[in-house]
C-alpha cells in the first residue's frame, strides 16, 4: 500500500449535494436579513445620543438630517471596512477552495460572520460605556474570514461541483430562492420581536444563536464535492503560485479578459462581468433611511417591507423564473444560452426602470410598490451565474468565480462610499438624487448585458 493511499475509502465518503450550502445560505440570509432594519436603528439611536447628548429620545425625532449624515458617514465606514478586507483576502480563499476544498471556506465564513454578530450584540447592549469601537472591528474580523461575497463564489462553486451545466441555472435559482426564505422570514421575525418588545437588542441575540447554529452545522454536517485523491491533485498543481500573485489581488482577474467562451462572442465573458459589476453598485441603494426620512418609516416598517420584497422574490424564483425556462429555454445548449442572456437584460432593465420609480414615489405605498416591481430585478441573477459557470472549463469555475467576488468586493466599496457619500450630501436639499443616479448606473449595466452574444454559427 503506498503511504499516500488513505485508509478510508473514497466512496465512503458521503456525497456532496447542492441542498447543503443552499442550507447554509438560509441561515445567513436570515441572519443578515433580520438585522438590516434594527441595524440602520441602532445606529440612529447610538449618534442620535451623541448628537443629543442623551437617551431616550423617540426614534421619530432621531430622524433629522444631522443625524443621518452621521449614519449615513458610518454605514460606509463599515461597509468599507467589510468589503476592503473581503478584496484583500479573496484571491486567497479563492486558491484554498481549490486546494483544500470549498466547505473549509464555509466553516471560515460563518465563524467570521458569528464573532461580527458578536460584536454588534456587545456595542447595541453597553455602547453608553465602552463606545462605539466593536461596530468597526465587526466588520473588519467578517471580511477577514471570508466576506459575503467570498462566501457566495465558494458557495456557488461547490453547487457547480454537483451539478451539470444545464441545471445549473434553476439550481442557483433554488439557492437565490433559498436566500429570499431566508431574507423574508429573518425580518418578519425581527418585526415581531420589535413590536412585542421594543428593544433592538433582543434581534441581535436572535442572529447570534443563528449564527452559533451555522457554525456548528458547517463544521460537522456538510460533506466535502471533491475527493480526497482530486483535492491532492489540485493542491499540487496549485503550488506554483508566485509571490506576486499571491499579494496582488487583482491577478485573479485575468481570466476574464484571458478566456474566450468556445460558444459565446469573445469577449461575452467580459461584458457579462462589467453587466454584473455595474448592478453591484446598486445593489443597495439608501432605501430604509431614505423611508425613514421621507415617509417617518421605523425599523418595524422596514422590517415588514423587507419581508414582502423577498416573499415577491422568493415567488419569482420558485414560480415565475422555473416556468419561463420551461417555456422558452430550449434543450440545446446553444438556445438555452439566449434565454439566460434576455433573462439578464429583462432583469437588469426592470431594476432601472423601478429605482427611478422609486426616486419619484411621492407616498410610503408608492415608495413600496416601486420596492415590491423591482423583485422581478432577480430573473437576471441565476442567468448571470449559469452563464458565467459555463463559460470556463471546469477546473477554472473556482477561479473565475474567485474573480468575480473581488470585483463583487471592490463594486461594494465603491457603492457604499459613493451612494452613501452622495447621500449624505444631498440629503438636506434632494435626498432622492441617490435613486435617480442609481437608476442611470442600471441602465449602464443593461447595455452591457446586450453587447453579451451568441456565437454565430458558421456553415
Amino acid at each position: 500500500m503506498r503511504e499516500d493511499t488513505p485508509l478510508i475509502g473514497e466512496n465512503s465518503q458521503r456525497k456532496g449535494s447542492p441542498w447543503y450550502p443552499i442550507a447554509t445560505m438560509f441561515l445567513v440570509a436570515f441572519s443578515g436579513s433580520a438585522l438590516l432594519a434594527p441595524h440602520v436603528q441602532l445606529y440612529t439611536e447610538i449618534f442620535c445620543y451623541v448628537h443629543y447628548g442623551k437617551s431616550d429620545i423617540p426614534i421619530q425625532d432621531c430622524s433629522i438630517p444631522p443625524v443621518q449624515k452621521m449614519v449615513s458617514k458610518a454605514q460606509a465606514m463599515i461597509m468599507f471596512l467589510t468589503y476592503a478586507s473581503t478584496l484583500l483576502s479573496a484571491s486567497l480563499y479563492g486558491r484554498l477552495s481549490d486546494r483544500k476544498g470549498r466547505v473549509l471556506v464555509l466553516r471560515i465564513s460563518t465563524i467570521g460572520s458569528f464573532l461580527y454578530v458578536a460584536c454588534d450584540l456587545i456595542t447595541a447592549t453597553y455602547y453608553k460605556s465602552i463606545g462605539v469601537a466593536l461596530m468597526f472591528i465587526g466588520p473588519l474580523v467578517r471580511g477577514i474570514l471570508v466576506g459575503d461575497s467570498v462566501l457566495m463564489a465558494a458557495v456557488q462553486a461547490y453547487i457547480a461541483d454537483c451539478t451539470s451545466k444545464s441545471s445549473r441555472t434553476i439550481i442557483f435559482a433554488r439557492l437565490m430562492a433559498s436566500l429570499f426564505i431566508g431574507s423574508a422570514v429573518g425580518p418578519f421575525i425581527s418585526s415581531l420581536l420589535l413590536k412585542h418588545t421594543q428593544k433592538v437588542t433582543h434581534v441581535f441575540y436572535l442572529a447570534f444563536f443563528v449564527d452559533l447554529v451555522n457554525v456548528v452545522y458547517t463544521n460537522f454536517f456538510i460533506p466535502e464535492t471533491r475527493s480526497l485523491s482530486e483535492l491532492q491533485e489540485a493542491s499540487q498543481t496549485s503550488k506554483k503560485s508566485s509571490f506576486s500573485s499571491n499579494i496582488n489581488v487583482f491577478s485573479a482577474l485575468k481570466v476574464i479578459v484571458q478566456e474566450h467562451p468556445t460558444r459565446m462572442a469573445r469577449h461575452a465573458l467580459l461584458w457579462i462581468a462589467v453587466a454584473d459589476f455595474l448592478l453591484s453598485l446598486v445593489r443597495r441603494p439608501p432605501t430604509l433611511i431614505y423611508a425613514m426620512l421621507k415617509f417617518k418609516w421605523t425599523a418595524y416598517e422596514g422590517s415588514l417591507y423587507y419581508t414582502y420584497a423577498s416573499f415577491m422574490k422568493l415567488m419569482i424564483m420558485v414560480c415565475i423564473l422555473p416556468l419561463l425556462s420551461k417555456l422558452f429555454k430550449k434543450e440545446t445548449h446553444d438556445e438555452s444560452f439566449d434565454f439566460d442572456i434576455w433573462m439578464v437584460r429583462i432583469g437588469i432593465g426592470i431594476d432601472a426602470v423601478c429605482l427611478a420609480l422609486a426616486g419619484v414615489a411621492s407616498s410610503g405605498i408608492l415608495f413600496a410598490t416601486a420596492g415590491m416591481f423591482q423583485s422581478f430585478s432577480m430573473l437576471a441573477q441565476p442567468s448571470i451565474r449559469g452563464l458565467i459557470t459555463v463559460m470556463v472549463s471546469s477546473n477554472q469555475v473556482g477561479e473565475l468565480l474567485g474573480a468575480i467576488a473581488i470585483l463583487d468586493s471592490v463594486a461594494n466599496i465603491v457603492a457604499h462610499l459613493g451612494i452613501n457619500t452622495l447621500y449624505s450630501a444631498t440629503v438636506s436639499f434632494m435626498p432622492n438624487l441617490t435613486f435617480f443616479i442609481c437608476a442611470l448606473i442600471a441602465l449602464f449595466s443593461c447595455s452591457a448585458a446586450f453587447l453579451v452574444k451568441r456565437k454565430e454559427a458558421v456553415f
